[in-house]
């Protein structure tokens, strides 16, 4: 079926040629991305100069058409900002080893967007002091009764902290403290997965995130579900300093078949494990993520 669309102001045929592969990897967690897909081509229909292949400016101001057509635009809009913000914060995650999960709730119907922001500021402020570089990917969420709470991605947390004035805390005992003292006593609670002892190991173990690509992926996915919902202006996301993310690197490959593509680009690195490899509909994408296979510490049992 042939396609016609408007591109950089003249009229253009679409075409499907070639492939476009964006490779993307960590170097501090081994995390690996491969993603390949159509590359489309725009050819004008005829010379690029001729005044004949520019779309005629009609005043559609007011009409159905230019409400239709501004919509579009939104939705559009709204759609590559939430990609653009899942992709983000899986990078983000990836390249932290953020593989833990934590959750801060009111039991108050609190509503106010304003105030969950300072309070997690606050909470963030409190978890620096005890513990110097910790990092998070944050999403403000709201429940279906209205009130505010925080998910984020944090850092794997150590069993003790070590708290001045305090001595030596278990840590989820002292985010409670924490949150508890921000948004009162009786006011809030807070989760924390991934800490959890193991059914086999050694004592005082904890298990971490069996694979930290399907958290990364599962994590990023939620706390951006309602990206484009939000308050507008305001982010409902975000992630504390200090996390590098390495840019991806992007390449043209000639037409192939989807295979052939495969077959050249496939590569999962000594002591890597697949995590997701998967064909897009129609055979017009291909995706590999792979990570660092876990270590078997079964000979420390």
């Amino acid at each position: 079926m042939e396609r016609y669309v408007v591109h950089k102001g003249v009229y253009c045929q679409v075409f499907e040629q070639g492939w476009k592969v964006k490779q993307w990897q960590c170097s501090e967690t081994g995390q690996a991305e491969l993603m390949a897909w159509k590359r489309r081509v725009y050819v004008p229909l005829g010379d690029f100069d001729d005044p004949e292949l520019r779309p005629k400016d009609v005043d559609q101001s007011g009409t159905e058409l230019e409400k239709e057509r501004l919509e579009r635009q939104r939705l559009a809009g709204l759609e590559r900002s939430a990609a653009r913000a899942k992709r983000t914060c899986r990078y983000k995650i990836k390249s932290a080893g953020l593989s833990s999960l934590l959750t801060c709730t009111y039991r108050e119907n609190m509503t106010d967007f304003d105030r969950v922001r300072n309070d997690w500021a606050a909470m963030l402020r409190k978890l620096r002091k005890v513990l110097p570089g910790f990092r998070a990917v944050y999403a403000f969420e709201q429940q279906d009764r209205g009130a505010w709470h925080v998910h984020a991605a944090i850092d794997k947390l150590p069993t003790f902290i070590d708290v001045p004035g305090a001595g030596r805390v278990r840590s989820w005992d002292y985010l409670r403290r924490a949150w508890r003292a921000i948004v009162g006593a009786d006011n809030g609670n807070i989760d924390v997965d991934g800490h959890r002892k193991t059914r086999h190991g050694l004592p005082g173990k904890y298990r971490t995130s069996e694979s930290l690509a399907k958290l990364a992926g599962y994590v990023s996915k939620y706390l951006t579900k309602e990206h484009s919902t939000g308050i507008p202006g305001r982010n409902k996301w975000g992630s504390t300093q200090g996390i590098e993310v390495a840019k991806p690197v992007v390449f043209d490959l000639p037409e192939m078949s989807l295979a052939e593509v495969v077959q050249l680009a496939f590569h999962v690195p000594d002591g890597h494990r697949v995590v997701s490899h998967r064909v897009g509909q129609f055979g017009k994408f291909w995706v590999l993520y792979s990570e660092p296979a876990p270590v078997d510490d079964s000979s420390m049992k």
